[in-house]
């Protein structure tokens, strides 16, 4: 009879053939950091990296050239101080893709002086949200065939944000391309790009030679623009444009010329213009709720029609538009491995666990021969089934487990979140333990006045809110915040910040609507009639305030927030400093010189503040949305009051020739005394819909 222990081994070995040939090499993600983790260079990690794994690089600034030979998924990961860096000190280019099917996701790479911050020389690559700045080129293109390019920001490089030589198919989109010395530029034999939804604001937005290349998107989408739902084809924003919309759908009424004529000897050169017929109004950031027209948001057509024709491009077919579904129609085949491995082939699980059992049997054998072995005459181990045994453990400890879980911190840890005495530096990360059970997906926003600033998802209804917490806990900081709260908790009107919850239990907070945006991060100037547009809703908001009894009294940019759709709300109604009990009577000493009254700086010479006050701060608002400068101005803050107080403001068409049109409104309300300014907002309101009216005829 044949031993038991000799059967082992043949099946130890066996196991080991079968496994090397059968069992399927899994995708493995590798960590890098600058210390502490698998890897300390990026470059290591994708030289260890078999095709198809995943390597994330946590924050950092890695100087190294980055060249990818394998089918790799580059992913930056913020763990905590900001993106990580690629700065290769000048040398060559950052990153180069060599390989096909290549992701290069969330970093910022910059100064490579006269090379390219990315080099694509492949095809099928996927290359987003990263940043780009202070390279000789941002992204290069060369004999790159089917890449996307989207979401990033490319800025500040010396020759060109985006360069094509020889690259055809490839799809860039929504990437902010701007301060290049060239926003972007395709050579003749170039073919068949698509170039959709992108901001340029450059010193020279483009210079093309293809003459087959689409600048506009060959299906409609349906958007927001400015409060209404169009559906229209869109281009590009183009710093340049000098059309009008006259139909107020966001998109200009005549095209955009990105070439004259084509190269004459370029492949499939017609000699007619290439045009962008669908040039954007606005930066890509107005058009919001963005959808192929004709899908609901959240869902992908199954399928992509067909391309219409573009005008201007007729000697090459235009790129269709692939849209893959996330579903499929076909029935699911039945589940016969428990959902926790959807993924993983049947022969791997099923060799996986052949090998554990046969661990586990060798193990016990080993041990049943050694006991075996220890008794008088008992023989001497075989070396052959210890070899195959260290053999087998070295390869089970190879294979990657079917189920990889993935640990990425978005957040502080959880001791340092609700730790009852934050350090002085970690409190910008505090968010109290009490109210963890009200919230979830917690992230710091920024300061606001006395309090931190929070967005959260209440775990009631799912919806997003911002939260301010106080930053101290005194008892005369809990009164100012609950005096003041409890005064605006009794305002609603679409423009002003709702609150929502007030509360000093378990501990003061102020729970209110969440508001992604601000009047003081959109790009100054703006066109006149937006800036009306603006400053409509936040006169009606005053007005419906200082009917109420409400006076702001700190009326400026970063004070009127911006929804998805452009509809500014004022917040921060007193959350500085509160100086009476009486909640009719409420007021702040606090406010921003820059945008203060004659009467805040001097009120013994212009009287007491009023409802006029917030008039004479809208026009400060108002004078810098239409000229990009504020009225007054100087090197400290006396020159700057003494400016407030004297000096008159120079007329806003100085700066801007179109705001003639709302000159006498804005300078009306800047008057130095008060009396001579519009008497209530309800007056102002009659002015700026005389404008309107005006504009409309």
């Amino acid at each position: 009879m044949i031993p038991i222990y000799r059967i082992l081994r043949a099946l130890i070995i066996s196991s080991l053939i079968l496994a090397c040939i059968f069992v399927p090499v899994l995708a493995a993600d590798h960590v890098v950091a600058p210390s502490g983790a698998e890897f300390s260079s990026i470059q290591d990690a994708i030289d260890w990296s078999s095709s198809g794994d995943t390597v994330r690089v946590q924050s950092g600034t890695y100087v190294e050239n980055v060249r990818i030979g394998k089918k790799i998924s580059l992913v930056g990961i913020d763990s905590g101080n900001g993106i990580p860096i690629i700065e290769p000190g000048g040398k060559g280019d950052a990153i180069q893709i060599l390989a096909d099917g290549c992701t290069v996701d969330g970093f910022t790479i910059q100064n490579t002086e006269m090379s390219s911050g990315i080099r694509i020389e492949s095809d099928n690559n996927i290359v987003r949200n990263n940043i780009l700045r202070n390279n000789g080129q941002g992204i290069s293109l060369v004999s790159a065939q089917k890449n996307t390019i989207s979401s990033n920001e490319i800025t500040q490089n010396n020759k060109y944000g985006i360069s094509l030589e020889s690259s055809s198919d490839n799809r860039i989109e929504q990437n902010t391309v701007q301060k290049n010395t060239v926003g972007i530029t395709l050579d003749g034999t170039s073919l068949a790009n698509l170039i959709i939804r992108n901001n340029f604001l450059n010193n020279q937005n483009v210079i093309s030679q293809s003459p087959t290349s689409v600048w506009s998107s060959p299906l409609a989408y349906s958007y927001t623009y400015l409060g209404q739902k169009v559906e229209s084809r869109m281009g590009n924003y183009w710093k340049d444009y000098q059309g009008r919309d006259q139909n107020g759908d966001g998109i200009g009424d005549i095209p955009y010329v990105v070439s004259v004529g084509t190269i004459r000897n370029g492949i499939g050169g017609s000699g007619q213009n290439v045009l962008d017929e669908f040039p954007l109004m606005d930066p890509r950031d107005y058009y919001t709720g963005v959808i192929l027209a004709g899908t609901s948001p959240g869902l992908k057509p199954t399928t992509a029609p067909q391309t219409p024709t573009v005008t201007p491009v007729t000697t090459m077919p235009v790129p269709s538009r692939t849209i893959t579904s996330t579903t499929s129609s076909a029935p699911n085949p039945p589940l016969t491995l428990p959902r926790i491995l959807p993924n993983v082939p049947v022969i791997t699980i099923v060799l996986f666990f052949l090998l554990v059992i046969l661990i586990i049997a060798a193990v016990v054998m080993h041990f049943r021969r050694e006991k075996q072995e220890s008794s008088p005459g008992g023989s001497t181990s075989n070396p052959v089934v210890a070899r195959a045994t260290s053999l087998l453990k070295t390869a089970i400890s190879r294979i990657p487990s079917p189920v990889t879980i993935l640990e990425t911190k978005t957040r502080p840890d959880e001791n340092t979140l609700v730790s009852p005495h934050p350090s002085a530096t970690d409190q910008k990360n505090y968010f109290p333990r009490e109210l963890e059970n009200k919230y979830t997906e917690i992230m710091f926003v920024g300061r606001g006045g006395i309090a931190w600033v929070f967005s959260a998802i209440r775990k009631t209804d799912g919806v997003r809110v911002a939260v301010k917490i106080p930053i101290s806990f005194d008892e005369v900081t809990g009164k100012c915040f609950l005096n003041e709260i409890a005064a605006w908790e009794t305002l609603g009107h679409p423009n002003i910040v709702e609150v929502t919850a007030v509360n000093i239990l378990p501990i003061p907070y102020v729970e209110m609507e969440f508001v992604p945006g601000s009047l003081e991060a959109i790009e100054k100037p703006l066109p006149v009639w937006k800036a009306v547009h603006l400053i409509t809703g936040v006169v009606d908001g005053l007005r419906y305030a200082h009917e109420h009894g409400f006076i702001h009294r700190d009326i400026k940019p970063h004070n009127i927030l911006l929804t998805e759709d452009l509809v500014p709300k004022i917040t921060d109604w007193g959350m500085s400093k509160v100086l009476a009990a009486d909640i009719k009577k409420s007021s702040i000493a606090g406010f921003s010189l820059s945008y203060a009254a004659p009467e805040q700086v001097s009120p013994t010479e212009f009287g007491r503040t009023d409802e006029r006050t917030d008039i004479y701060q809208l026009g400060v608002v108002f004078y810098e949305l239409v000229t990009g400068s504020l009225p007054f101005g100087g090197e400290s803050i006396v020159e700057v009051g003494n400016a407030i107080l004297r000096d008159p403001p120079i007329p806003p068409s100085e700066y801007n020739p179109d705001a003639e049109a709302v000159e006498k409104i804005i300078l009306k309300c800047l008057e130095k005394n008060p009396s001579d300014r519009y008497s209530s907002a309800a007056e102002l309101l009659a002015a700026l819909q005389g404008y309107l009216d005006e504009d409309d005829d």
